[in-house]
C-alpha cells in the first residue's frame, strides 16, 4: 500500500527533478552545451565508479579533471554546488510536512505530546507548573563554512516560496508555467551571483548572517509556536501565565572572544548596535501593523482606567504626537497608544543611527514596552475584546518577550587563561609584587579572590597603565555595562568561561566584573552570570566537583541571595569528542549531567544545562528531538539552552514553516522529557548494569581512539589527506583555526576544523572511530544480551547508535582512498588501512546491534536520499582532490585555485548536510 510518506517522498523527488532540469537549462544558457555535457559526463563516470571500482575508469576521470582549465573547473564545481543548494531547499519544504496528496501531515508535535500527557494521566497542576518554568534558549553561533551572502539566501528563499506555490491544487497549467518560469529566472540569478566573499568575513558580517534568520523567527515562527501551545493549554482550561516567556534567543556572534583576536570590545559594541537597530525596525513594523487593526472606538467600547491614565501621561510627555493624531484618532485610544509606542521606538532608532541623544522619550528597557502592551491587552480583555487581545496584539507581546531590544541576548565567551592573567596583573599591581599572585597555591589564589570580591577598594583605577590584554578584558566588561544601560539588562548577561579547570577560573571573572560595577556583593548588585564551560574529558569528569566547590563558596552563596536559585553550566561536545572520541565523549557528557544535577539538588538550586552542540554527530549534533529525550532523567526540567551552530542554522530555520516546526519540535521534546521522563525509566539494577557496560565500551573506544590520535605521522596524514591547511589560508571565517597561533600539531587545532577536515575527505572519524572495536571486545557472551537491552530500551544508547549509524552511512572509504592515494606520502598509507579496518568493523557491529542488513534500512527515505546525493557529491570530491594537487604544486593561479577549492568545500558540506 502507498503511504503518505511514500507520496511525500515522490513529491520531493518531483521537485528535485524539476529544479535539476531548470539548473541544466541554466548551465546551457550561461555556460554553453559543452559545460552541460561536461557536467553530465563527470556525473556519469562517478556513478559508474560507485557501482563498481574500475581502475581504468578512475584513471580516465582523474586525467580528464586534471586537464580541465581552471575557469571551467570552477564552473563545474558551481554546477554541483548550486544543485545541492536547490535540493536542500526542496528537502526543507518537504520536511515541513505538508503533503500534496492531502492524505495527512507530519506529527503536530505539541498536540501529540499533550496526548501523551493525557494517556499518562499527568494532572493539570503539574502541567501548569511546568509551563511556568518552560524555557527554550537557542544560541546562534558563527561557522566558517556557513557565511552565505544575504543575496543568495534571499534567492533560495524565493525558490522555496515558489515551490510552495506549486503545491496549490487549484493551479492551472498556465499558472504552473508562470511559476516555473519565475524559478528559472531565480536559478539564473543564483548562477550569476558570486556566492563567495572576497575578503575574510568580519564578526559584523557573521552577525548579519544570524540576524537574517532571527528576522524570520521574529515575523512568524515564534508567535506561531506560542499560539499552538496556547491552544493546547486552553483545551485543558489552563491560561498562559503572566509574563510568559517560553522562548529566548542568544548569540555568540560578536561575543565569542575565545581565540578570536578580531572580537574586540569595539566589535562587540558594533554587533549589539546592529542587532538593536534591526530589532527596533521590526518592532516599528509590528506596531504599525497592529495600529491598523486596533480601531476600537470609545463610542462603542470602553477602556480601562489604567490605559486612560497612561494615555494622559503620554500626552503630556509627547504633545506633538497628540497633536498629529488627535483629529483623526481622538476616539480610538488603542491607535493613540500605538502612536505613542511608535514614537518612543522611532526616537530610539534615530539615536541608534546618529549616535546622538534621543530626540524624545524612549523605552529604557523592553520591560517598559511590555508594560504598555500589557495595558492595552488588559483593557481590551475587560471590555469584551478578548479575541482581539489574543490576536495580533498577543503576537507582538510574544515577540518583544522573545527578542527584546537586541533580537538575541549576547553571551561573552573568553578563555580562562586570559581572565586569569588579567586578574593576576591587577592584584600584582595593587600589591606592588609582580608575579606573586601566580605563585600562590590554588587554595591561596581562591582565598585571595574571595577576599577581593568583598573588598571595597578597586584594583584598576580608571587611568591605570595596563597590558593590552587586560585592558581588552576590562573594556568588554564596560561594554556589558553600557549595553545593559542602553538596551536592557538581558542584552548581555552571561560570561562563559572557556576551559574552566577550577573554582578560581570563575572567581577571577567575578572579580573583573566587580571592577566595572556589574558585581557588588556588598550592595546587592549582580548583573552578570558567570558560567563554567567543561570541555575536555578530564574537565567533564572533574566538572561536578568544581561546580560543587564553586556554588559552596562564600561569593556564590551571596550571589544566590541576590540572583536567585538559577545556576547555569555549559558542556562542550566538540572538544570532548576531539579529546576522547565519540563514545567516551557521549558517555562522559551523560555522566556529568547526572552528577551536576545531584550537586544542584543538594544545594536546592535550579540547574540550566547549556549544551554546546555542533552540527555534526562528531560535535554533538543529530536530531534535536531524540537528543533531548535521550538526556538523563531530570536534567531538562522545563529548560534547555543549546547552541545552534552556524552550519545548520539555515537548514533548521531557512524557511518560516520549517523554523516554526523546529521550535515546536524542540518545545514538545522539552515538555515530554520534563513531565514523562523526570525519573529514570528503568530500575536502579538495570541502570547499573547498563552503565557498567557503557563504561566498558567507553574505556575500550577511548584507548582505540587515542591510539590513532597519538599515532606517529597522524598530523601529517591529516594535513595531507584533507583540505584543512589550505582552508586556514582562505577567507572563510573571522576566527583562526588554531588556538594560541600555533601552526602545526593536532592538540591546538580547534574542534571545528578537526571535524571539518575528516568530513571533507569522507573519513568522518569523529563520528564513529573506536565504536567497532568497543562493540567487538565488550559485546560478546552475556554482554551481547545487555547491549541488546540497551539498544531496545535505553534512549541514550539507542540515540548514540543511531547517530553513529548515520555518520557511517555518510562515510565513504573508497572516496577517502582517492584523497589518500593522490595526496598522502605512501609511508603513511598504513594509517588509512587502520582507519578503513575500524570503519568496516564499526559497520558490521552496528548492523549486529540494530539487526539490519544494510545501514539505514530502518530509514529508507534517508537511505535513498544519501544514495542520490552521492552521485553529485562524488564529482565534487574528485574535483577537490584534483584542485588540491594543483594548489600544492605551487605556481600561478593560487588565488583562483583557492576560490575553486572553497567552492568544493561548500558544495560537499551542502551535499552531506550537518557536516563540519
Amino acid at each position: 500500500m502507498t503511504t503518505a510518506h511514500d507520496i511525500d517522498d515522490q513529491a520531493l523527488r518531483t521537485d528535485i527533478r524539476l529544479l535539476g532540469s531548470l539548473l541544466g537549462q541554466t548551465l546551457r544558457r550561461q555556460g554553453g552545451e559543452d559545460l552541460y555535457d561536461l557536467e553530465e559526463w563527470v556525473r556519469a563516470r562517478t556513478r559508474q565508479l560507485r557501482a563498481s571500482s574500475n581502475p581504468e575508469l578512475q584513471a580516465e576521470l582523474a586525467k580528464r579533471l586534471d586537464s580541465i582549465p581552471l575557469e571551467r573547473a570552477i564552473d563545474l564545481v558551481r554546477a554541483f554546488t548550486i544543485y545541492f543548494h536547490l535540493a536542500n531547499v526542496a528537502e526543507q519544504r518537504h520536511r515541513v510536512g505538508v503533503l500534496r496528496a492531502g492524505e495527512g501531515h507530519e506529527p503536530d508535535w505539541l498536540h501529540a505530546t499533550f496526548e501523551k500527557l493525557a494517556e499518562a494521566a499527568i494532572d493539570r497542576q503539574s502541567i501548569a507548573a511546568l509551563v511556568n518554568r518552560l524555557e527554550l534558549r537557542p544560541v546562534f553561533t558563527a561557522h566558517p563554512t556557513e557565511a552565505s551572502r544575504r543575496s543568495v539566501l534571499n534567492k533560495l528563499g524565493a525558490v522555496s516560496t515558489l515551490l510552495g506555490e506549486l503545491d496549490d491544487h487549484r493551479l492551472t497549467p498556465r499558472g504552473r508555467l508562470r511559476i516555473e518560469r519565475r524559478i528559472r529566472e531565480v536559478v539564473d540569478g543564483i548562477w550569476q551571483t558570486d556566492e563567495l566573499r572576497h575578503d575574510r568575513p568580519l564578526p559584523i558580517d557573521e552577525a548579519r548572517f544570524a540576524i537574517f534568520f532571527l528576522e524570520g523567527l521574529y515575523r512568524r515562527a515564534v508567535p506561531g509556536v506560542i499560539e499552538t501551545l496556547r491552544l493546547e493549554l486552553a483545551a485543558l482550561g489552563l491560561p498562559l501565565p503572566p509574563g510568559f516567556r517560553p522562548i529566548r534567543f542568544g548569540t555568540w556572534v560578536g561575543g565569542d572572544r575565545d581565540g578570536n583576536p578580531g572580537v574586540t570590545a569595539r566589535v562587540t559594541t558594533q554587533v549589539l548596535a546592529v542587532q538593536h537597530e534591526q530589532a527596533l525596525e521590526l518592532m516599528l513594523a509590528s506596531i504599525d501593523e497592529i495600529a491598523g487593526e486596533l480601531s476600537q472606538s470609545t463610542q462603542v467600547s470602553g477602556i480601562s482606567a489604567a490605559l486612560t491614565d497612561s494615555l494622559e501621561h503620554d500626552r503630556q510627555l509627547m504633545p506633538a504626537v497628540h497633536g498629529r493624531f488627535s483629529r483623526l484618532n481622538s476616539e480610538e485610544p488603542y491607535r493613540f497608544k500605538c502612536a505613542y509606542i511608535y514614537e518612543r521606538l522611532k526616537n530610539a532608532l534615530a539615536a541608534a543611527r546618529s549616535g546622538a541623544s534621543p530626540p524624545g522619550p524612549v523605552y529604557e528597557s523592553p520591560n517598559q514596552m511590555q508594560a504598555d502592551l500589557a495595558l492595552m491587552h488588559e483593557s481590551l480583555t475587560v471590555n469584551h475584546g478578548e479575541a482581539v487581545a489574543e490576536g495580533a496584539l498577543r503576537g507582538v507581546i510574544d515577540r518583544v518577550s522573545a527578542f527584546g531590544f537586541t533580537l538575541a541576548s549576547m553571551d561573552i565567551r573568553e578563555h580562562s587563561g586570559v581572565t586569569n592573567r588579567a586578574v593576576a596583573e591587577l592584584i600584582d599591581r595593587a600589591d606592588g609584587k609582580p608575579g606573586a599572585f601566580a605563585q600562590l597555591s590554588q587554595s591561596g589564589r581562591r582565598a585571595r579572590l574571595e577576599a577581593e570580591l568583598f573588598s571595597l577598594r578597586p584594583l584598576a583605577p580608571a587611568h591605570a597603565s595596563l597590558s593590552p590584554e587586560t585592558r581588552g578584558v576590562l573594556d568588554v566588561m564596560r561594554v556589558i555595562v553600557e549595553s545593559q544601560r542602553r538596551y536592557g539588562p538581558e542584552s548581555v548577561d552571561t560570561w562563559i568561561v572557556s576551559m574552566t579547570r577550577d573554582v578560581d577560573d570563575l572567581l577571577a571573572v567575578l572579580m573583573l566584573a566587580k571592577e566595572v560595577g556589574l558585581i557588588d556583593l556588598n550592595s546587592g548588585v549582580a548583573r552578570l552570570a558567570v558560567v563554567p564551560l567543561f570541555e575536555t574529558i578530564d574537565d567533564l569528569r572533574r566538572g561536578p566537583e568544581v561546580f560543587s566547590s564553586y556554588i559552596a563558596s562564600k561569593p556564590l552563596r551571596r550571589l544566590r541571595e541576590i540572583q536567585g536559585s538559577r545556576v547555569q553550566v555549559m558542556l562542550g561536545y566538540s572538544d570532548s569528542n576531539k579529546d576522547g572520541g565519540i563514545t567516551t565523549s557521549q558517555w562522559e557528557l551523560y555522566q556529568a549531567q547526572r552528577r551536576l544535577l545531584e550537586v544542584a539538588r543538594a544545594h536546592d538550586l535550579e540547574l540550566l544545562l547549556f549544551h554546546g552542540r555542533g552540527g555534526t554527530v562528531g560535535r554533538g549534533g543529530g536530531p534535536t528531538y531524540d537528543a533531548i529525550l535521550a538526556q538523563p532523567a531530570g536534567t531538562v526540567d522545563g529548560r534547555i539552552k543549546l547552541t545552534e551552530q552556524g552550519e545548520v542554522i539555515s537548514d533548521k530555520y531557512g524557511i518560516p514553516d520549517l523554523a516554526e516546526r523546529q521550535l515546536e519540535l524542540t518545545m514538545a521534546a522539552v515538555i515530554e522529557a520534563s513531565l514523562l521522563h523526570s525519573e529514570p525509566r528503568q530500575s536502579p539494577d538495570v541502570l547499573d548494569r547498563w552503565s557498567a557496560a557503557m563504561g566498558s565500551l567507553s574505556e575500550v573506544a577511548y584507548q582505540k581512539y587515542r591510539s590513532l590520535v597519538e599515532r606517529k605521522g597522524l598530523p601529517e596524514y591529516f594535513k595531507s589527506a584533507t583540505p584543512v591547511e589550505e582552508l586556514a589560508e582562505m577567507n572563510i571565517g573571522s576566527r583562526p583555526t588554531r588556538r594560541g597561533g600555533t601552526t602545526s600539531g593536532i592538540a591546538d587545532l580547534r574542534a571545528i576544523p578537526w571535524v571539518f577536515g575528516w568530513t571533507q575527505s569522507r573519513q568522518i572519524i569523529p563520528g564513529w572511530y573506536g565504536v567497532g572495536t568497543a562493540l567487538e571486545q565488550v559485546g560478546s557472551g552475556d554482554q551481547a544480551r545487555v547491549i541488546g537491552e540497551m539498544s531496545a530500551s535505553w534512549p541514550f544508547f539507542r540515540t548514540f547508535i543511531a547517530n553513529v549509524e548515520m555518520t557511517l552511512a555518510k562515510t565513504d572509504m573508497n572516496i577517502a582512498w582517492r584523497y589518500v592515494s593522490a595526496l598522502v606520502d605512501p609511508d603513511l598509507h598504513a594509517i588509512y588501512e587502520d582507519i578503513r579496518a575500524e570503519h568496516d568493523l564499526a559497520v558490521r557491529k552496528v548492523l549486529e546491534v540494530t539487526g539490519q542488513r544494510k545501514l539505514l534500512d530502518s530509514n529508507r527515505t534517508l537511505q535513498r536520499t544519501l544514495a542520490v546525493r552521492d552521485a553529485y557529491i562524488d564529482p565534487l570530491s574528485y574535483l577537490q582532490v584534483s584542485l588540491l594537487e594543483r594548489k600544492r604544486k605551487g605556481g600561478g593561479e593560487q588565488a583562483q585555485l583557492g576560490r575553486a577549492l572553497l567552492l568544493t568545500v561548500n558544495g560537499i558540506a551542502a551535499g552531506l548536510k550537518n557536516t563540519g
